[in-house]
């Protein structure tokens, strides 16, 4: 695993641009902060992509929350995980205007440079926008310097054009999130099935409500699949939106899933691994 870096001084910022950190799109961004760069109060981690063939930064539960939200979005089509708000001369400015201190660096007292825990690329299919998306817990609302940072941060996307969003978990997301994080758990980790095998395996589901085990015992007994195969191409399925499901039951604790569509064609779509 790479070393945690040093981002300190102005230099160490001149350092990390001259290493394309918080910069690119797509497969070639890297975010300004890594799980390693960072000691994240809450369970940070990497996330492998499927739509970009990357791996993602997640410094919380909350953070991974909406991460696998907003991928697993249709209209989001590239995430770009702690953007920095660079310049950083832009963000002490508005700190200025707005009376507020700019966030420094402890140990050199250095502006630290700001950022934004995601920024999107979505798409309706005609037009492309941005959208930046900061996340919080709940109990951060009422903390003043909470506040006070995001009000930088908001009036910094607003001069750029971009919509910003503050994101917190609630219970309905939290089911959500790891509905999706369930299902696309084997195609994250490269597990891969033959077209063919999934599309016969759609001649088996139907809409409405059903138990995950006799769906598998199904798949057991009519396409020669093994047990733990069995669940790892129901949820390829699902994930691969060849399957649609309502999101909003828990799958893992409850065994039933609710089938609101079929779709075959969405399988023909490219994902990593």
């Amino acid at each position: 695993m790479a070393g945690r870096r040093k981002l300190q001084t102005t230099e160490d910022f001149k350092r990390a641009l001259k290493n394309s950190y918080g910069l690119g799109q797509g497969e070639s961004y890297k975010p300004w902060l890594r799980v390693e760069d960072v000691n994240s109060p809450g369970n940070s981690g990497k996330i492998n992509g499927l739509k970009i063939n990357r791996c993602y930064t997640s410094l919380s539960e909350n953070e991974s929350c909406f991460f696998y939200l907003a991928e697993f979005s249709d209209s989001v089509i590239d995430i770009r995980d702690q953007f920095p708000l660079l310049p950083l001369d832009l963000s002490i400015r508005i700190s200025c205007a707005l009376g507020l201190k700019h966030p420094t660096i402890p140990s050199t007292k250095t502006p630290n440079v700001m950022t934004t825990d995601f920024l999107l690329t979505r798409t309706d299919g005609i037009k492309i926008w941005y959208e930046a998306v900061s996340v919080k817990p709940e109990d951060k609302f009422d903390d003043k310097r909470t506040a006070e940072k995001l009000d930088i941060e908001r009036v910094w996307w607003e001069l750029q054009g971009v919509p910003f969003h503050i994101f917190t978990t609630t219970d309905r997301n939290k089911i959500q999130s790891r509905n999706i994080q369930w299902a696309t758990s084997p195609v994250r980790q490269g597990r891969i099935f033959d077209y063919e095998l999934l599309v016969l395996a759609l001649d088996f589901i139907t809409v409405g409500l059903t138990f995950v085990e006799s769906l598998c015992n199904t798949f057991i007994d009519n396409l020669a699949v093994e047990h733990d195969d069995a669940l790892t191409l129901l949820k390829t399925l699902i994930a691969k939106k060849m399957v649609l499901i309502d999101l909003n039951n828990p799958i893992a604790d409850t065994g039933i899933l609710h089938v609101t569509g079929i779709n075959k064609r969405a399988g023909e779509r490219i994902y990593a691994g």
